[in-house]
């Protein structure tokens, strides 16, 4: 079997809600699809997120990567061959792991197709079903954030939610006191930081949410894994590392600085699922938790291979909160697990209309 095609579109789904964070806000997820074809008619579909401008590869750098860089190296390459073509993608484009993500999905779900089986069988065989949920209180008023906190436990029972902070330290802990005291023990918190805080910050408003009782997780408050180690060190939370964690090299440095306990993986910013699986591994060996980043779609589906087949991702993640998505209804939670499909590959099918509907020319 031979790759005869390779190609990528952009996609512009409405998110339910606008996502704030300490890097700014957005209305639409906008996304890359990509699709591998072969000599003997096997195809692979993959799917890698846009996070620029806030970081990582704009969507339109990654059309062009793929197209121009990735595309004629894989061209003719036995697609079973999973990790010559992902040796061939880092030839051809060194550390641009966003581009490689959609593509190594892609070839994942191309293989399973072809010998018949799920993608956690390609990364291991299930340990479990798939990826525990939580909720995700959406950035507001205190009030507002309050009522939401209460309103989807008491629907959904999520006994972790999500709410970011890293934006001003005061009215971040008026809004977590707020949640916190709604909840009144219900269901832990995790406070998400996305890099906004300097140290001092930090020190001072994550103390004062521990003090308020309910804290569950910090997710990377500060940049810096040396800042990271320090909080950990001064709080009783956890810590997770999301932004300090690109490669295997910063997994090491995380573990032996002692900065998180637990690590958040994300497709697009190692690799596609490939890399996550060898990253999950590192993280596996010393003993630490993780956990695998939905998004939406595609990344989700591969978001539940993965956690079924990591015997160390156990730390819940947010469901998804696009307005729609091009994945068939049957792909869809059993009350907090978001289960592995067991058809081939990836193992969903697809609303093309829909892709139709939200793709778009740059």
């Amino acid at each position: 079997m031979r790759i005869t095609e390779l190609t990528a579109r952009v996609l512009r789904i409405p998110r339910s809600n606008r996502l704030t964070t300490s890097y700014g806000s957005e209305d639409n997820a906008t996304t890359i699809l990509v699709e591998i074809r072969t000599d003997e008619g096997v195809t692979g579909i993959g799917q890698a997120s846009v996070d620029a401008p806030f970081y990582g590869e704009s969507a339109e750098g990654m059309l062009t990567n793929i197209r121009s860089h990735l595309a004629p190296a894989l061209t003719g390459m036995d697609p079973m061959a999973t990790t010559a073509c992902r040796q061939a993608m880092e030839r051809a484009l060194p550390h641009h792991e966003f581009s490689h993500s959609g593509v190594d999905m892609a070839l994942l779900d191309l293989k399973g197709k072809a010998l018949g089986v799920p993608m956690y069988e390609l990364l291991g065989g299930k340990v479990r079903d798939g990826l525990t949920l939580m909720g995700f209180i959406h950035h507001g008023a205190p009030e507002a954030m309050a009522e939401t906190a209460t309103r989807i436990v008491e629907e959904k029972g999520y006994r972790v939610l999500k709410m970011k902070i890293g934006l001003d330290p005061v009215e971040d802990v008026a809004r977590y006191r707020a949640v916190a005291e709604a909840l009144q023990g219900r269901a832990l918190v995790q406070v998400d930081g996305n890099t906004g805080y300097e140290l001092w910050q930090g020190l001072w408003a994550l103390s004062e949410m521990e003090s308020i009782g309910g804290l569950g997780c910090i997710e990377q408050p500060v940049p810096s894994t040396r800042d990271m180690a320090i909080l950990a060190r001064r709080l009783k939370t956890p810590i997770m590392a999301d932004e300090a964690i690109y490669g295997p090299p910063d997994a090491i440095d995380v573990i032996r600085e002692e900065a998180a306990s637990i690590a958040l993986m994300k497709m697009n910013k190692h690799g596609g699922p490939s890399a996550v699986r060898e990253i999950g591994s590192i993280f596996g060996a010393a003993n630490l938790t993780l956990s695998i980043a939905i998004y939406y779609d595609l990344i989700g589906v591969a978001a539940a291979h993965l956690a079924a087949a990591i015997p160390c991702a156990t730390w819940p993640s947010p469901a998804t909160d696009l307005a729609d998505t091009f994945v068939a209804a049957s792909f869809a939670p059993d009350g907090l697990t978001l289960a592995a499909p067991s058809g081939p590959g990836l193992g969903v099918e697809l609303d093309w209309d829909k892709i139709e509907r939200y793709t778009v020319e740059l």
